[in-house]
């Protein structure tokens, strides 16, 4: 009966790693139209380089696209290098979660996009930024139940540098809730020009 109702379409799951059809997430988002609502699951104990969330692979506010690293023998996937390591570029209604992110010369990750929730993720060793968001296009991000270290430089970048875009998406919200964000090398531990922050139940150390 479901599948007989006009307009509907189901969720699809992909899977991504060395012995998966798409051996990494960059083949994936090249191949396959996603739709609203999929799931991507990437393998763990494996490294994957930088990639970008296109727009063409957004979710809806009520069906976001699902970005999950899996587990394997303990470990998170890892992805590694770039100028931004992972990018979400006008991809709205975006979860990610469950990675290790290194090494992006720029950002780590770099959120140009509305509703982005990064999730159970470990983001380090960003010689600039770690989590910048874009001051034009950027709306609702949430960060959680993550940690964030070994990022920042000198005085203008930060591990954590949110803002949002009031005229595109005004009445966002910056959510950050129980994270660990500690031993910067330069700049703020957290620095926000977003419409309106919710902090909660964070820890913060070594500014």
């Amino acid at each position: 009966l479901v599948s007989c109702l006009p307009g509907l379409s189901l969720a699809a799951t992909y899977q991504v790693g060395q012995t998966r059809s798409y051996a990494t997430p960059t083949a994936l988002f090249n191949a396959v139209s996603l739709q609203p609502g999929d799931v991507v699951e990437v393998d763990g104990n494996a490294t994957y380089p930088s990639f970008v969330v296109p727009q063409a692979a957004g979710g809806t506010a009520a069906n976001p696209l699902w970005i999950r690293g899996l587990r394997i023998n303990g470990q998170r996937p890892h992805i590694a290098g770039g100028t931004n390591t992972v990018q979400f570029e006008l991809s709205d209604h975006v979860v990610l979660e469950g990675f290790e992110i290194t090494g992006g010369s720029s950002r780590c990750v770099f959120v140009h996009a509305h509703d982005i929730t990064v999730r159970d993720s470990v983001i380090h060793a960003c010689p600039n930024h770690g989590i910048l968001s874009s001051d034009l296009d950027s709306g609702s991000f949430t960060l959680e139940y993550s940690e964030v270290f070994d990022a920042g430089s000198a005085t203008t970048r930060h591990a954590l540098y949110i803002q949002s875009d009031e005229v595109a998406h005004p009445g966002s919200v910056f959510r950050m809730q129980h994270n660990y964000i500690h031993d910067s090398n330069g700049g703020n531990l957290l620095k926000s020009r977003h419409e309106r922050s919710e902090i909660h139940y964070n820890w913060f150390q070594g500014a």
